[in-house]
């Protein structure tokens, strides 16, 4: 997930658009199992209209309530079910499909051999042509070329030789973008006489000269043609006079990154381009370049950080199919936040009720400790339900989402927002209507009312994903009542394997997790829960159990890694716990079972507590995501059902230290490894306490000291 470029047009509320809470610094998203957060988290959306959803998220909701493009994530993917995910919660990727279907060219080559141009030269100059992505040399393509040679070879009146030229010249131009003069000149015909003829040479000059930003002679060649009486001449005329205005205005607008300085736009030739627009719409308004044509009106208004223009111009698509545009949904929702949402100003510049109420989401995030902008007020609030006439169920969800996350009143919130009486909820904003009731209820920690809400919900929704975000709310509502068991019962509407799965792994007891081995819902949760259930045993010191439970390995032990928390760099699988105790250091272990039965014997025994900590150390488990809670916010955040401390490698090596029994091998190595847990960076790798740098010191004092003829002593040169 990359930072978003933000475009502005004038001042920003900086704050508006908090940076998202990432899960490490390289960009990448992880999942943040909780639904009520307020602080703004581009990696972990829902579909509901939260504050904390990136803002195009919240737009492409409203828009799919106005039958758009229904809402899809990408966390059907497998590399986003690598990192962690389920369906929901969700990160923004509004990419669409970068496989661009190849261009068929054998039809501009046969127009250009019936004008007479050779197979071999079209199929030549088309084989050297260039796809010019992201400037305006982007539609000087094949598509635009076979539009005037499908015109041409319909021009009657214009000689077959000059035909021949015309059509050699467009091919030629499909290589041309910032070419010098010479270069260009070569590429125009020479000597076309007939008056058509010239009409459509008047055609290539403009246009390769627009291509090559030469606007001056561009608008003076479309300036003619905009008078011919060839119908296609003119209409292509007419709307490429706009586009060489807009092109002229912006020209030095933008820097090295593509953000714009107001002061160096040419505010006459902008005006130009917009007057040419609106020309251009009046005279065709279903001409075939009508829906480019309001697209560049919109950049128009951009440049001219016109926010209400530019408002009303978004606010159209709430009402009419994007059939009539000449972009995707996605890419319609990356322009409408880039230009309007990030940078608007003035909320009284937008009267559209949609556009307005996703800003008012924004308004309400949490915000941090520095931020000294007035806060968002409700009063504020209550000054614009007048734009909201149109739409009075998406003003009286405002309203309970500024008590909920804001001001922290369920009550309120639970009077504002109806009980849903309907058979099914047919659209996103009833869905967030009760969403936010079953927020509020349990608030209250009337938990009872909100299950039978989230499972009434269950029965009533229609649209994408909104069933996997009732389920991680149902699960949640389960694990904080203290009723986890209905998660894992056999009528349990909680399908989703990691819901269940993270579940198991932070909260479930024993029992629990032996039931789940025994009747689970995929091999996937019997090998979660076996895991899990065989991982704590060893690390809560639970020997005796341990012992019986290893007999629930299957006869052939799976050595498929599982994920067990977050994208951990050394995966495990349940072959782990079948360790030889074999390794690379001279200190010689037996295998697991033979260590745990000795610790369930004796449990300070020296040989045994080091060589827990040697299969700790030896697969990379010091860290290891079973070791830790989830945040209390978040799925399986609660109160551990497992009891037991968890057995830290360190607290190994200080009781083989202190012990008065230990040979003189087990001493000497676990004061070695002790010295190591905080190498290099002075930090404990190996557990959460704090040793003081004396106490390591004396460790290696006393290791070089007393055990210095040992291989221990020998390899270790430093303390840290």
């Amino acid at each position: 997930m990359h930072w978003r470029h933000i475009i502005t047009g004038g001042v920003i509320l900086s704050a508006l658009f908090q940076w998202p809470a990432q899960a490490c610094s390289d960009d990448s998203c992880y999942p943040t199992w909780d639904l009520k957060k307020d602080l703004l988290d581009t990696c972990n959306n829902t579909p509901f209209l939260s504050p904390a959803n990136d803002s195009r998220i919240n737009l492409q909701l409203l828009l799919a309530d106005h039958s758009h493009q229904p809402l899809t994530v990408p966390t059907a993917d497998d590399y986003y079910k690598e990192q962690g995910y389920a369906l929901v919660p969700f990160p923004v990727d509004l990419a669409d499909s970068t496989e661009t279907p190849a261009s068929d060219a054998s039809p501009l080559v046969t127009l250009a051999v019936q004008m007479g141009v050779s197979s071999d030269t079209a199929s030549g100059l088309l084989a050297q042509s260039t796809i010019w992505e992201g400037s305006r040399c982007a539609s000087n393509n094949q598509q635009t070329a076979l539009r005037y040679l499908q015109q041409l070879v319909q021009a009657g009146d214009i000689p077959a030789e000059e035909r021949r030229q015309l059509a050699t010249s467009r091919l030629a131009i499909l290589q041309s973008c910032a070419a010098d003069p010479e270069q260009q000149a070569g590429l125009l015909p020479d000597n076309i006489q007939s008056e058509s003829g010239q009409l459509f040479a008047n055609y290539l000059q403009g246009a390769l000269a627009f291509y090559n930003g030469d606007f001056t002679r561009s608008i003076a060649a479309f300036n003619v043609l905009s008078q011919s009486s060839q119908p296609w001449l003119k209409e292509t005329a007419i709307y490429m006079q706009g586009r060489v205005f807009l092109n002229a205005a912006q020209q030095n607008a933008f820097d090295d990154i593509g953000y714009p300085s107001n002061d160096k736009i040419d505010l006459a030739a902008l005006q130009a381009a917009e007057s040419a627009f609106n020309r251009y719409l009046t005279a065709y308004p279903q001409g075939q370049y009508s829906a480019s044509a309001t697209g560049l009106l919109r950049r128009v208004y951009w440049l001219m950080n016109d926010q209400k223009r530019l408002a009303q111009a978004y606010a159209y698509w709430f009402g009419h199919p994007l059939s009539e545009a000449n972009i995707t949904s996605n890419q319609l929702v990356q322009e409408i936040d880039n230009k309007l949402l990030l940078s608007f100003s003035d909320t009284g510049s937008i009267d559209d009720p949609h556009l307005l109420a996703i800003i008012d989401l924004m308004l309400m995030r949490q915000r941090s400790s520095d931020d000294s902008r007035p806060p968002f007020t409700l009063t504020q609030l209550q000054a614009q339900q007048s734009r909201f006439a149109r739409q009075p169920e998406l003003y009286t969800y405002l309203l309970g989402a500024y008590a909920l996350y804001v001001e922290k009143d369920a009550d309120k919130t639970l009077t504002i927002l109806p009980e849903s009486s309907a058979e099914e909820i047919p659209d996103y904003l009833g869905f967030s209507q009760q969403t936010l009731r079953g927020f509020a209820l349990e608030m209250q920690e009337q938990w009872s009312q909100a299950e039978q809400l989230w499972l009434k919900m269950l029965q009533q929704v229609t649209q994408p994903v909104q069933r996997q975000q009732l389920e991680l709310s149902l699960a949640m509502n389960y694990e904080r009542s203290q009723k986890l068991e209905q998660v894992f019962a056999s009528n349990s509407p909680i399908k989703t394997p990691m819901i269940r799965e993270i579940l198991l792994r932070n909260v479930a007891a024993p029992v629990l997790l032996r039931q789940q081995i025994s009747r689970p819902l995929s091999a996937q949760e019997h090998d979660v829960a076996l895991f899990t259930l065989l991982y704590k045993d060893l690390t809560r010191s639970m020997y005796a159990d341990f012992l019986k439970d290893i007999n629930l390995l299957p006869e052939k032990v799976s050595t498929a890694p599982l994920f067990m928390g977050f994208t951990y760099n050394t995966q495990q699988a349940l072959a782990l716990f079948q360790w030889d105790g074999k390794n690379a250091t001279e200190y010689q272990c037996p295998a697991l079972s033979a260590v745990v039965q000795t610790l369930q014997d004796d449990s300070s025994n020296p040989r045994a507590l080091n060589c827990l900590g040697e299969f700790i150390f030896r697969h990379g488990l010091d860290d290891f995501p079973l070791n830790n809670q989830p945040e209390s916010n978040e799925l399986g955040g609660t109160e551990s059902h497992f009891t037991g401390k968890l057995f830290s490698r360190l607290d190994g090596y200080q009781q083989v230290i202190a012990s008065q029994q230990a040979a003189r091998e087990d001493k000497a190595y676990a004061l070695y490894r002790a010295v190591n847990c905080f190498a290099p960076s002075g930090y404990n790798s190996c557990g959460t306490q704090d040793i003081p740098i004396a106490q390591r010191k004396q460790w290696f004092y006393t290791l070089k000291s007393q055990f210095g003829d040992t291989s221990w002593a020998q390899q270790l040169k430093y303390y840290w």
